[in-house]
């Protein structure tokens, strides 16, 4: 996946660091890298409503098993039970959904680096696990000669670890690796997904992303670069308008800062708004549960109804 498609652009609070390092940081998820990517269709409004995994098992469903699961899921979404679906009430359970996703990313990353299993990970576990038992204490030993340097990810790394522990102990709980791995989604590191997004974009090392490298890092999964597709051409009309803000031909770092920031409106949000105006029958502002099971095919997946058939763009 390109690093441009996965830019984020907004995040739902300020970390407030705690003491055990977890409450703080799970409010301080950034939706959009949890968002579907694309315009609102039938996968995206799947993928929002039911989280990536839960998609995945209502798209093999038959129709009728797929509403009456959806019917299960009702009392859920209705948080204060008087038997009306709010676009604030979708908002919250949209949120949910991708707070469990990246929780489920970071838990299995923590399990795999623990190695004494005492619930927390230190750096020389991190480092033992994914770089070998002879980088411990040795991070930045210059590679034999034919041997790979690791020196510049070991440091990356360190930085993002010492960042993502935001009660100082020295270790990382599972909620610190989740601002380890996807430093992007938290006010405390997300400096560095912003520094790091500007190396790994500016190939030619001049300070400034250029569009051709914007470009380039769009269609690094292609294997033909030279027949472009169509939607590049959009791509180099967007980079111009809205990512070069001061039109100079190049985005720089406090650009960019503002790509992963911009002002404007939660995904999330949005997501849930385009819900409720689908599926609202009698035009009241909200949902009745047979409003939503009317619509089912909005919120679920199917074979039957061939939903969720679409190139899942992964996140």
């Amino acid at each position: 996946m390109s690093m441009a498609a996965a830019l984020p652009l907004s995040l739902l609070v300020l970390l407030v660091p705690t003491s055990d390092g977890r409450s703080a940081i799970r409010g301080a998820v950034n939706e959009n890298d949890y968002m579907p990517k694309g315009d609102h269709n039938a996968d995206y409004d799947h993928e929002a409503f039911l989280g990536h995994d839960q998609k995945e098992v209502f798209d093999n469903l038959p129709a009728a098993e797929a509403r009456r699961r959806l019917q299960d899921l009702i009392p859920h979404l209705d948080e204060d039970g008087n038997g009306e679906i709010t676009v604030d009430e979708l908002h919250d359970w949209i949120k949910k959904q991708l707070l469990v996703y990246i929780m489920d990313d970071a838990s299995a990353l923590h399990e795999g680096n623990d190695v004494n299993h005492d619930g927390f990970v230190s750096w020389k576990e991190f480092v033992a696990t994914t770089y070998g038992l002879g980088f411990v204490d040795n991070e930045q030993k210059a590679p034999e000669e034919g041997e790979f340097d690791y020196r510049q990810m070991i440091l990356r790394d360190y930085n993002k670890f010492i960042s993502a522990d935001a009660n100082g102990d020295q270790f990382l709980s599972v909620d610190e690796m989740a601002s380890f791995i996807h430093p992007e989604e938290f006010h405390h590191t997300r400096h560095l997904a912003i520094e790091e997004s500007l190396k790994d974009l500016d190939r030619n090392g001049d300070g400034v992303i250029s569009v051709d490298e914007y470009v380039a890092d769009l269609l690094a999964d292609e294997e033909d670069h030279a027949n472009q597709p169509e939607w590049i051409q959009l791509e180099r009309q967007h980079f111009h308008e809205y990512r070069d803000q001061n039109k100079d031909g190049v985005v720089d770092l406090d650009e960019l800062r503002d790509w992963f920031q911009p002002e404007g409106g939660s995904p999330a949000l949005s997501e849930a708004t385009h819900l409720v105006r689908q599926s609202d029958k009698n035009n009241d502002g909200h949902l009745s549960p047979q409003e939503i099971l009317d619509s089912y095919q909005v919120f679920v997946g199917s074979q039957a109804t061939d939903f969720g058939r679409m190139l899942h763009t992964e996140l």
